[in-house]
């Protein structure tokens, strides 16, 4: 009996003293990072020994790989490690159409996870499902130990960048940012048409509507026929978000935006599709129908369309970003080198209203594995840190060590990115980085390319900013290179009218539910009243209908996430 219980003592000890050790160790999991932290060993700007990286990465479509290279083993990732000491090492890679996939099923399956990777925009509810699973590290503490000035100062410039990853006030990934001018709308108009019918662009809402009246009826492709449209919007299964046929400068000239969160006179955010301002907008399409001024398939036009179009050369002008003519206008060109659109100012809207939107400042997140070594967490910054170091250069080609035979080749001491001269032909190295994309300083970035774009002299700073995009100066061996550059001039006359998508948030519970419902009442409605399938006032039911299936609790839980992160 007495060993019986000494034993049970034992049995008891041991328990308790398990128990004392799992609490233990939970409590030091809960304040993560338990280990202490170590200085890694730089020398010249690499880490020795160098510190291995691990992450997943989505394969870019449009990204081009030559010398035998690819994801695992490439220029930059072989600089990285040399120069830096980072040995970055891609686990696996996915389609872009598989990626996020492959992603959910990483956490779902418990997976181990990289030490970090990348989730788009476009992967919102994804990223959220991993903010919620509590894998990810809150990067607050991180980003302010590590970061550099240089990039600190330039996601300082773009504070909402931050908001789609913000929870419970804590910041659970670290935007990518990208320039934002150049991605509104200017009016792009065919200029040989306006030549030929002695016109010039327009500066008001009547003066569009008397060239949009000459387009289509004064035979400006001169083929005897009456085959032209004056006006191109892309408005398939959406009205707002197409780069080229975009249609919020339209009814921005009426006083609201469609599919779009902004600011009320209250502060409070309101929804563009249900304002008053909009049934202005859709009674003036519906008018411009009936006079033949736009397609009579408008609903069926997407960027897909809306380029075919422009390519065949029926099109007389259309809203587009900055790079509307290498895509599509350089398929127009390429069929009629005498055919060309030129970028022009909005005409000024109803009362002097002007409104368009702009892109959101980021494309991308980093997301980083909360259990992430501490050597490989200051591997990354010492990354990312020497990137963005570029912008502090004396030298124009700070990163010519892995650019150049890339990006450009350099002749007698300056950068050519004539392509016939780059053996293997030009790849953009900026999508062989971590994140896919260059290092952006949206204020550094818009110095340079304005004065690129006026011809002025470049100082090495400025050509060092630009570098970083694999642009040396204006490339003379590419002439649409200039449409961009005065597209960008044009943008700035009026970026007072940019409005930029406030709500960032996730999913809301009512639009989960909701939200399917109400954006094909939504669509349906519009496209009923500018074929003149409904009255106008069809708009007006709409809006209440609308806000009793559900709209008025979106407005209400839109604002209640708005309230956590203005403040920021």
């Amino acid at each position: 009996m007495k060993k019986q219980r000494k034993t049970l003592w034992g049995y008891l000890f041991l328990a308790l003293s398990l128990s004392l050790l799992v609490a233990c160790s939970d409590k030091e999991e809960a304040g993560k990072p338990a280990e202490p932290a170590k200085e890694l060993t730089i020398v010249n700007g690499k880490i020795d020994p160098p510190v291995p990286l691990t992450m997943v990465r989505s394969e870019d479509p449009t990204i081009t790989f030559k010398n035998g290279e690819n994801y695992m083993d490439n220029v930059h990732l072989r600089w990285a490690k040399d120069a830096l000491g980072v040995e970055i090492k891609t686990l696996w890679t996915a389609s872009s159409l598989d990626y996020d996939t492959k992603l959910k099923l990483m956490l779902s399956s418990g997976d181990k996870m990289p030490d970090l990777f990348v989730a788009y925009a476009s992967q919102s509810n994804t990223i959220n499902t991993f903010i919620d699973s509590g894998k990810l590290l809150d990067v607050s503490e991180a980003f302010d130990k590590y970061a550099s000035d240089t990039w600190k100062a330039a996601l300082a410039e773009e504070p909402t960048s931050w908001y789609p990853f913000i929870k419970d006030g804590k910041k659970f990934a670290i935007p990518v940012l990208r320039p934002t001018a150049g991605s509104q709308s200017t009016l792009w108009i065919r200029q040989d048409w306006l030549d030929k019918l002695k016109l010039k662009a327009p500066t008001n809402l009547e003066e569009l509507e008397k060239i949009m009246d000459a387009f289509v009826n004064l035979d400006p492709d001169g083929n005897g026929k009456k085959d032209t449209v004056a006006l191109e919007l892309a408005m398939k299964d959406q009205v707002v978000g197409s780069p080229v046929g975009d249609t919020s400068w339209f009814f921005g000239m009426f006083g609201a935006i469609p599919e779009r969160w902004y600011p009320g006179a209250d502060g409070k955010l309101k929804y563009g599709s249900v304002q008053p301002e909009v049934k202005a907008g859709l009674s003036k399409l519906n008018e411009w129908m009936n006079k033949g001024y736009i397609a009579s398939d408008i609903a069926l036009h997407d960027f897909n369309k809306v380029s075919e179009n422009v390519a065949s050369g029926k099109v007389g002008m259309l809203g587009g970003e900055s790079w509307m003519m290498s895509y599509p206008g350089s398929l127009l060109l390429a069929s009629d080198p005498k055919a060309y659109y030129n970028p022009y100012p909005i005409p000024q809207g109803v009362d002097g209203k002007n409104m368009r939107t702009i892109a959101d400042p980021y494309t991308s997140a980093i997301l980083i594995n909360k259990d992430i070594s501490e050597e490989a967490l200051q591997a990354f910054f010492h990354y990312q840190n020497a990137l963005y170091e570029a912008y502090n250069s004396d030298e124009p080609t700070p990163l010519k060590a892995f650019q150049e035979g890339y990006d450009y080749v350099i002749e007698n001491g300056k950068a050519s990115m004539d392509e016939s001269k780059i053996t293997g032909g030009k790849v953009g190295t900026a999508k062989y980085t971590l994140t896919g994309a260059d290092t952006i300083y949206p204020s550094r970035i818009l110095e340079a390319s304005l004065k690129m774009a006026k011809n002025e002299k470049l100082t090495n700073q400025d050509l060092a900013a630009l570098s970083i995009r694999g642009v040396i100066g204006n490339d003379v061996s590419d002439p649409i290179s200039a449409f961009t550059s005065n597209a960008l001039l044009v943008t700035m006359e009026q970026k007072d009218a940019d409005i930029p998508e406030y709500f960032q948030g996730p999913s809301t519970k009512t639009m989960l539910s909701r939200q399917e419902l109400l954006n094909k009442m939504q669509m349906d409605t519009y496209i009923e009243i500018i074929y003149g399938k409904k009255p106008i006032d069809e708009f007006d039911s709409f809006v209440a209908k609308w806000r009793s299936s559900g709209g008025d609790n979106i407005i209400k839980e839109v604002n209640e996430w708005y309230d956590t992160v203005k403040h920021q």
